[in-house]
């Protein structure tokens, strides 16, 4: 039947989601459904893209990513780095991509997310969206100064000491090493957390998307590395060693819709051990932005964070869980399986990572950060919410003194800067080839590293500059 049911599909389109109905009374996520559905009315997809493959055999391939060679690399930037599909023996963090061990976070512990109690002078470093790009994500590494001198693509080595590193989400999509990016920042923050320093990965919006079964900027690349690196794998634990499992999916990329949707096989290693947003020292971090609306209807950063990990690491409902496949009688039971995932990980998904492009939410609004390399559209009331935000935060973590900035990624600028009375730095420069191949730069910020204890700024770049940030700082001109 089944066999049947497969070759039937390959004549019949399917547009996944389309039919998902909005519930008014339990409408948390309003823009992403409506963005689901403008999507998918737009992208046909056929169950046969995946169904079909269900009973073939694919030929085993000999590599599990883009692979980059394992020389050292000297900090530069005019160093040129060339893709290979092939290396040798794979080291460090490739001995084994397709176990969830590899994607181990630390396991976040109470009070990660507000990090005040920082010694004097101790360094914090930060940039913006990856990307998928792992070369871009080396030279981010390089800027900061956080590498070993021998650190490798394959073997990245820690020598930040008590440093601690925040990266402010959007390592999915756009390019073809995801998976990849994230075992690089996940070998580190394993290492810094020995060292008594930190790695902090925040969520982005792509990584909600993702979690949402929305794949509609993902790479083609970036698909085959998760296909090979961790469908491959899935193969042989789920269904009794068949693709049966893949037939849930409705031929919506099952690899990547079954690594990340909650409960999936990266959700509690590491999506769990992700934030939203986190305090470190005087400065906040998020993916797009915050207001005191989201504090206070959130119920605050910690209560956000809380959601977010308590989401990730509850699985779908039962009912949806047929990995044998031979539960589905027709075609229709199967797109309404795949429609019904998507429907209730939307519903139930934290307000906090909602929205859609336009929208509000933290992990989505531009409010503060564009246009890009200007003062914000609206820069009063961008100023007004910004204030609010900080005064509201400073009065709820209480540590002794006042949270002063706000640093966020999402949306791309031509280099790091700083608007709205230096309270706004936004350090997404485009750096992955599949946004704008943008020069990757670090904002560093040295606690209390200035006359009377205030934060010392510099921008760090692959030529190793500490730009001082009176230097990017944008001024609004009255007319």
């Amino acid at each position: 039947f089944l066999i049947g049911l497969f070759y039937f599909s390959l004549n019949i389109d399917v547009d996944i989601g389309v039919d998902i109905d909005i519930d008014d009374k339990n409408n948390n996520n309003k823009m992403m459904m409506n963005h689901l559905r403008s999507v998918c009315t737009s992208t046909r997809r056929r169950i046969s893209s995946s169904i079909s493959s269900i009973n073939s055999s694919r030929s085993s391939v000999a590599f599990a990513h883009a692979f980059v060679p394992p020389l050292p690399l000297p900090r530069s930037s005019s160093i040129q780095l060339q893709y290979s599909r092939f290396t040798t023996k794979p080291t460090f963090i490739d001995e084994n991509p397709s176990n969830p061990e590899s994607y181990q976070l630390p396991p976040f512990q109470e009070g990660d997310d507000v990090l005040t109690n920082l010694r004097k002078n101790q360094r914090i470093l930060s940039f913006g969206d990856v990307h998928g790009d792992i070369l871009a994500l080396f030279k981010f590494l390089q800027a900061s100064q956080l590498l070993h001198p021998n650190s490798t693509i394959t073997n990245p080595i820690w020598d930040g000491g008590d440093s601690i590193l925040v990266q402010c989400g959007d390592i999915l999509d756009r390019g073809p090493n995801e998976l990849f990016c994230f075992r690089f920042l996940v070998s580190l923050a394993q290492q810094a957390e020995k060292a008594s320093g930190k790695v902090i990965l925040l969520h982005g919006n792509h990584e909600a998307l993702n979690s949402n079964g929305l794949f509609h900027y993902t790479d083609p690349n970036g698909d085959e590395e998760i296909e090979v690196v961790l469908g491959q794998t899935m193969d042989t634990v789920k269904s009794e060693g068949t693709k049966r499992w893949r037939i849930q999916y409705a031929g919506n990329q099952p690899s990547r819709w079954s690594a990340f949707e909650p409960g999936g096989w990266l959700s509690k290693p590491l999506l769990c051990n992700m934030s939203v947003a986190a305090v470190v020292g005087k400065t906040v971090f998020v993916h797009a932005g915050l207001t005191k609306q989201h504090l206070l209807e959130y119920g605050g950063i910690q209560n956000m964070n809380t959601e977010c990990r308590t989401w990730y690491d509850t699985p779908l409902p039962s009912e949806l869980q047929n990995d044998d496949g031979y539960l589905f009688q027709s075609v229709d039971e199967v797109i309404q399986n795949a429609n019904l995932r998507a429907k209730i990980a939307m519903q139930t998904m934290p307000k906090c990572l909602g929205g859609g492009i336009g929208a509000a939410s933290p992990v989505w609004m531009r409010e503060y950060s564009s246009p890009a390399d200007t003062t914000p559209k609206n820069s009063l009331k961008a100023q007004k919410m910004m204030n609010e935000c900080l005064d509201e935060l400073s009065k709820e973590i209480d540590c002794g003194y006042n949270i002063e900035r706000m640093v966020m990624g999402h949306t791309p600028q031509s280099k790091i800067n700083t608007v709205l009375e230096n309270k706004a730095w936004r350090i997404d420069v485009g750096a992955s080839t599949g946004v704008l191949s943008g020069t990757p730069e670090v904002l560093e910020i040295i606690h209390c590293g200035g006359e009377n204890d205030e934060d010392v700024i510099n921008i760090l770049t692959v030529d190793g500059e500490r730009i001082p940030a009176i230097e990017r700082q944008i001024v609004e001109i009255p007319f």
